[in-house]
């Protein structure tokens, strides 16, 4: 038999740390630390050691970085660093006032589960100026800074020099920031509730919304609910937009959209709730139902539960890894984490009897 004669591939070596180190003309350190963006190497020294790193072919060992990794959290541990919350809410309508609360009550109990204190910012951006209240975060040490959702659109570009920080939002409402983000899945949490109306028997959904809402859910809301009217699956019926800053308007809004387009159940954020069941009870009796889009979990309601301690203590997750990885200012490609809702039966919605449904 003729021996095998082919030759044995050779393995390629790995390139490690050192490898780089003498390319780039730093230390080990000084590459550790660049690669994983670091500010205490200046910016072009982590792009120079960078582009060494690909030019080696330079690839961390996976089982390393994650010993690594737990390394620095056994660290992280027994290093107090502070968290910023900035605050917002003061002047909030309760139910957004709620949700904001429990968004801020999972960060900061994750937090805490993490070793970081936190200081809570009540922010007033007419008392405040963007190098007072920079300043103010540095001098307590703040290396990181969550941003809950706020109680109207907020144009947040210049409220503080974000280079200096690690930064993650809990909302849409911060605006002009491109930084990472943890929301509720709005298009996939209507998207339920609209399933869920339709195995209870109704198809005439009317879908009311309070005139900040679409920013509030990157107009989430309203698209998904149109695709499913220009599919067919539901009678068209208009979204009414409501401003709740002008009550005395809202009846002549809602008579007339609910006498023309006699929508079965009414789907709406909790901030609409109240004036809905004033109006509609007063008027309609009990013949028209009403399905949350933003369940605060307790109360009389069917709807969507949002989760909120669920997303703040995701957003914190989030934070905590851009500080201790070093990374602060924009990100070059900011993530969205959407979180998902879960649906919560209650008394404003029943099922239809059989002889009454109407069809899409």
């Amino acid at each position: 038999m003729k021996a095998n004669t082919s030759p044995v591939p050779q393995q390629r070596r790995h390139v490690s740390l050192a490898d780089v180190a003498r390319l780039a003309g730093v230390s080990q350190m000084t590459v550790s630390y660049a690669l994983r963006n670091n500010p205490k190497i200046s910016l072009a020294t982590r792009q120079r050691v960078q582009r060494a790193a690909r030019k080696a072919g330079y690839v961390p060992h996976p089982e390393i970085g994650r010993l690594l990794h737990l390394l620095r959290a056994k660290r992280m541990r027994s290093y107090e660093a502070t968290l910023g919350f900035l605050s917002f809410a003061h002047d909030a309508h309760p139910v957004v006032h709620s949700y904001t609360s429990n968004v801020i009550a999972g960060a900061k109990s994750r937090a805490v589960a993490l070793g970081y204190t936190v200081d809570l910012f009540n922010v007033d951006t007419a008392q405040l100026s963007q190098i007072r209240l920079t300043t103010m975060l540095k001098g307590r040490g703040i290396r990181g800074v969550l941003i809950p959702p706020l109680p109207a659109m907020e144009d947040c570009a210049q409220l503080l020099d974000w280079s200096q920080f690690s930064i993650v939002a809990a909302t849409y409402s911060a605006q002009n920031l491109p930084v990472n983000r943890v929301v509720p899945h709005h298009q996939n949490n209507i998207i339920r509730a609209i399933q869920r109306m339709k195995i209870l028997g109704h198809h005439r959904l009317g879908l009311v919304l309070t005139d900040d809402i679409g920013h509030r859910t990157n107009f989430a809301y309203q698209a998904a609910f149109a695709l499913r009217q220009q599919l067919g699956e539901l009678a068209f019926i208009p979204v009414l937009t409501l401003d709740l800053d002008h009550p005395e308007q809202l009846t002549g809004l809602i008579v007339p959209w609910v006498r023309e387009f006699q929508p079965e159940v009414i789907l709406a954020p909790g901030n609409a709730s109240d004036v809905l069941c004033s109006e509609i009870g007063r008027l309609f009796r009990s013949e028209i139902e009403i399905c949350l889009l933003d369940h605060s979990g307790v109360g009389k309601f069917a709807g969507i539960h949002q989760h909120p301690l669920i997303i703040g203590e995701t957003a914190t997750d989030l934070l905590a890894r851009q500080v201790q990885h070093g990374e602060i200012g924009f990100p070059p490609h900011p993530l969205v984490t959407m979180v998902e809702g879960r649906w919560l039966d209650g008394a404003t919605l029943h099922k239809r009897p059989l002889a009454s449904r109407a069809k899409p």
